[in-house]
């Protein structure tokens, strides 16, 4: 299936919006929406007339394109929903209340890295099982997932800052869309920093105790539910001094990948 995949379009990087935290309502406001806006709009094809957002959120994707396509958003959250102004229904990504092949195209966008193992896959299966033949999918792109590994100062736990579980590449994320060939894929949004060597970050991590933090950030630990990491030791500047001098011939890459699967080039 990768194989014959075309290879990822690089568009322009923008600003920063990871030290913003997410409000519902506002993401629309977020100039990083605007530009994800218009590409998905771009990826989508020709005779898609229905459409599932599933993951939507507030809709700050979901209501702009339902301005040309008849879309239907799918998330967990009821705060949420009350913000889209297309057909909103409460359900989770593993359990979608609808027959098989109900739609022409099912998008998840920044949704599907923060599920575990199980529930990737039923997700995956379920988008798969609801869409007539389009899949549209947005996920980081090579994200280096140890260096925002945040250490919670109540109880130890670790983790990814934003919750995020697995790296993508489009060979991988193509791999699991099993009866879908990946047609098109898209890098975009703003550039990651260049990976730190491992030896860096296990010194960092191990020797240190040293972890990602960043003001603005709102991580909540997974074991006891704390939200404050205030107390975090921060990795010190000087380590990201020498990582930057490390890697100053390094380009960063975008840091999400966009891929359209097509059940129909089986």
């Amino acid at each position: 299936m990768a194989a014959d995949m075309p290879p990822p379009k690089e568009s322009h990087p923008i600003g920063d919006r990871f030290s913003q935290p997410a409000v519902w309502g506002h993401l629309i406001t977020d100039p990083y929406t605007e530009r994800r806006q218009r590409m998905l709009g771009e990826m989508v094809p020709h005779g898609v007339k229905t459409m599932l957002d599933v993951g939507c959120g507030d809709g700050a994707i979901t209501n702009h394109l339902a301005h040309r396509w008849q879309v239907t958003g799918v998330d967990l959250s009821a705060t949420a929903l009350k913000h889209l102004e297309t057909d909103a229904v409460q359900a989770s990504a593993t359990d979608l209340p609808f027959p098989n092949d109900s739609f022409d195209l099912v998008l998840s966008s920044e949704m599907l890295e923060h599920l575990p193992p199980k529930e990737y896959r039923q997700a995956i299966s379920e988008m798969s099982r609801v869409t007539r033949r389009y899949l549209l999918l947005t996920v980081p792109y090579r994200e280096d997932l140890r260096f925002r590994q945040v250490k919670c100062p109540q109880c130890g736990w670790q983790g990814h800052v934003w919750g995020h579980r697995r790296a993508f590449t489009p060979e991988l994320l193509a791999r699991d869309l099993s009866g879908f060939q990946a047609v098109e894929a898209r890098t975009f949004g703003p550039l990651q920093e260049p990976h730190w060597p491992r030896w860096l970050i296990w010194s960092c991590h191990r020797l240190l105790n040293a972890y990602y933090w960043a003001p603005g950030q709102h991580p909540m630990c997974e074991r006891c539910s704390n939200t404050d990491f205030n107390d975090t030791r921060a990795i010190p500047e000087i380590l990201s001094r020498l990582h930057r001098r490390l890697t100053r011939h390094h380009r960063g890459m975008p840091f999400w990948l966009a891929i359209l699967a097509d059940a129909g080039q089986q």
